[in-house]
């Protein structure tokens, strides 16, 4: 049986690994804009299926860029909707000669769901410059700017933060405030900080499929889609392939400007499958994510052990500082970043919450289930 003394030097041992390791993520130096004397055209690409409650909204933000009018295309891919989406985006697209719908009607390359919606997407427009966001999002007024000053000659793919909570520049009527939302936001912040360190510091883990940007470039140069294959993480596939297969630098920006605002899930059960896509999808994640999420988890169980085990010392409360004194060190520049600083009393909450589910989804990444999205199983 293990001793006591060994066990703590376990807990000290992870609890520095983790704060210097956070440490690390958090000293990487931000990406930094350009200045162009050209601005190029755009387009943006987003994927929708049975939205009605959500696409107004995206659009009309829209439609308030800073951006020239005659510089970017919106491109509303409508992906079978059932409800009265494709109605509304007609409605919409009317009076604006910039704002257009496809109608996507059939799978092509053994491609299935919001993959195959992009790829077909991608060869309807010539754009340069692609962003992609989802019909459920509400981005900035400077969300297009913002992304052209942060592609450099090298820059093959960048990604922006996604909020669960409005910023003053994502403010939306209808959204209303709530613990669970709250904690989603938190947990999205925490992860998303951890994705830009590593992305900053050369290697990308991850970005998130409903706001980043790429150029045609660097998409065709691995294939696109068709030549990808099937995966229910579309944006991550894509990211890695740019990643391992080009010279194509990936920047991961936390920029306000280019912050968006998503509408968080409703229910403990639709936190769960979504997570679960992400997990799934995420299986053939680089080397290093797996080494984060590994650490992370051991790190967080240590703690866990000095309460179940009540091994209550000036040691074990150090490691226990440097654990949860980094969680709260990395919710704490993010709520700072998006000027949510309201968010930092619900910290110990959320880290309970972060703690439960890093363990339940550790347990679940692994096991063959079948993923429900958009009323289509994986």
């Amino acid at each position: 049986m293990l001793s006591i003394h060994f066990l703590i030097l376990v807990f000290i041992a992870l609890g520095l690994a983790y704060f210097f390791t956070g440490l690390y993520l958090l000293a990487q130096k931000h990406p930094q804009k350009q200045k162009s004397l050209s601005l190029p055209a755009v387009a943006v690409l987003i994927a929708m299926r049975d939205e009605e409650e959500n696409i107004g909204n995206c659009l009309q933000t829209l439609t308030k860029q800073d951006y020239p009018a005659h510089l970017f295309d919106v491109y509303v891919l409508d992906d079978r909707s059932t409800d009265r989406s494709k109605q509304i985006v007609q409605k919409f697209t009317e009076k604006r000669n910039n704002f257009h719908l496809i109608s996507i009607t059939e799978d092509k390359y053994d491609l299935r769901g919001k993959m195959n919606v992009l790829a077909l997407g991608m060869e309807a427009t010539d754009q340069e410059i692609v962003l992609i966001t989802d019909a459920d999002c509400v981005v900035p007024p400077a969300w297009i700017s913002t992304y052209i000053a942060y592609f450099s000659e090298q820059t093959g793919m960048v990604s922006g933060l996604t909020s669960l909570t409005p910023t003053s520049e994502t403010a939306v009527s209808g959204y209303q405030k709530n613990i669970f939302a709250e904690m989603q936001t938190l947990d999205w912040l925490y992860l998303q900080a951890m994705a830009a360190g590593a992305s900053q510091a050369g290697k990308p883990i991850t970005i998130l499929g409903n706001n980043f940007g790429f150029r045609r470039s660097a998409y065709e140069a691995v294939g696109g889609f068709k030549t990808l294959g099937f995966s229910i993480t579309e944006d991550f596939i894509l990211m890695k392939a740019i990643a391992e297969q080009t010279n194509w630098e990936i920047s991961h920006t936390t920029d306000k400007g280019n912050t968006i605002f998503s509408q968080p899930v409703k229910t403990f059960g639709s936190y769960i499958k979504q997570r679960l896509r992400w997990t799934q999808g995420g299986r053939g994640a680089r080397p290093f994510a797996y080494l984060i999420v590994a650490l992370s988890l051991l790190a967080h169980l240590a703690v866990l052990l000095i309460f179940i085990l009540k091994i209550w010392k000036g040691t074990t409360a150090l490691a226990i500082g440097l654990i949860v004194g980094m969680d709260f060190f990395i919710i704490r520049r993010m709520t700072q970043l998006l000027d949510l600083k309201q968010l930092n009393s619900k910290f110990w909450l959320f880290e309970g919450f972060y703690i439960f589910t890093l363990f339940l989804f550790s347990a679940l990444t692994f096991l063959p289930l079948k993923i429900k999205w958009k009323s289509r199983t994986f």
